[in-house]
């Protein structure tokens, strides 16, 4: 049988013809999914940036109307802008010692002052020319005699809190002699919640309960007893972060989960000096986390434009466990877009909003 050269040629064109259609509709196709993505990409741009700048512009009215509050219960506007500046927590602090100012006849505001650069605060001297503003400076002695003195009732109860809270102090977490010493504290609170309690049938008694002593000592000792958690220390004359070199992010961290267990064990009382040194350590421990985060980013600028969670991985129970403290990842925020975030670890507060003051 003979060999048609011609057929096959035929054949094989034919082939090589469909082949090339093949090719043609597969890179057309190809191209349509690729501008439908395209497409797809900058509707969700264009969406993520609709949002944030509705977050923003809700962020930027909730912030003035805070301030606004401090300005109307008397504190210089340039003073609440400051205030403001240390985040949410910050100013509630502020409003809280201005509305109890206010209902007790002392003008809060006065502890809440603007200095000047190169004049001590108190500088009657005029002498330095083009002197520019300096920063916020809180009287928070002032504070303290405006809240008044603790109830003598209280102080019996004073005293073995804090005689309890220096022996824990030399103590580690796990020790049993620890855990027995802070069943004995957290006796005392209940006992103090009973006086007070019974001297205030209203139910709402906002005085003192503590003195500035136990206060210092009860945070510095649960600050001291998470630094040794991350093999550092807290001395507490000195009030400084023994260990502390080359571990600011562990400090901070263990800062913030030494506010979670001070406000469980201490928010029955309401005292307000406790509350507000309490919140004052979440303010700062959550600043210097932000200042680091921006370092970060300063040096690894990827970290900026990497891609988001997904919210079916950001929703899984073990999505956490992928983590690791200090991480910045992006993940989806309430109002349908993205935010970047600090993963802290913290039970209640596990992550940080870089950019966003709270």
């Amino acid at each position: 049988m003979g060999f048609n050269l011609g057929a096959f040629l035929g054949g094989a064109a034919r082939g090589g013809s469909q082949v090339l259609d093949e090719r043609r509709a597969q890179a057309d196709r190809d191209k349509v999914t690729k501008e439908e993505r395209q497409w797809q990409l900058a509707t969700e741009n264009r969406a993520n940036a609709r949002s944030k700048k509705a977050r923003r512009a809700s962020d930027a009215k909730a912030l003035e109307e805070q301030i606004g509050t401090m300005v109307a219960l008397g504190m210089p506007a340039d003073a609440a802008r400051a205030v403001a500046k240390n985040g949410k927590g910050a100013m509630n602090v502020a409003i809280d010692d201005l509305n109890y100012g206010k209902q007790n006849g002392v003008n809060a505001a006065q502890y809440y002052t603007m200095g000047q650069k190169g004049l001590l605060q108190g500088d009657a001297s005029t002498n330095i020319k083009g002197a520019e503003p300096a920063g916020l400076t809180i009287d928070s002695e002032g504070i303290r005699n405006m809240y008044g003195p603790v109830d003598e009732e209280y102080t019996s109860h004073n005293e073995q809190i804090r005689a309890i809270t220096n022996k824990q102090l030399n103590l580690t977490a796990e020790d049993p002699a620890y855990v027995k010493l802070e069943e004995q504290r957290q006796a005392l609170y209940t006992d103090l919640g009973a006086i007070a309690k019974a001297k205030d049938t209203s139910g709402e008694d906002e005085g003192r309960k503590f003195t500035t002593g136990t206060v210092n000592t009860t945070i510095g000792s649960e600050v001291n007893r998470q630094l040794q958690l991350s093999g550092m220390s807290y001395d507490l004359e000195k009030k400084v972060i023994v260990g502390i070199e080359g571990k600011r992010l562990e400090a901070n961290i263990a800062n913030l989960k030494a506010v979670n267990n001070l406000r469980t064990s201490t928010k029955s009382l309401n005292d307000p000096l406790m509350n507000d040194s309490i919140t004052a350590l979440e303010v700062d421990s959550k600043k210097n986390l932000r200042m680091k985060a921006a370092t970060m980013l300063r040096e690894n600028p990827e970290l900026k434009t990497q891609p988001p969670v997904t919210v079916e991985n950001f929703v899984k129970p073990d999505f956490e466990s992928s983590l690791t403290v200090g991480q910045l990842i992006k993940v989806p925020a309430e109002d349908g877009g993205v935010k970047l975030v600090m993963y802290m670890g913290v039970p209640g507060m596990e992550y940080l909003d870089v950019f966003n003051n709270e």
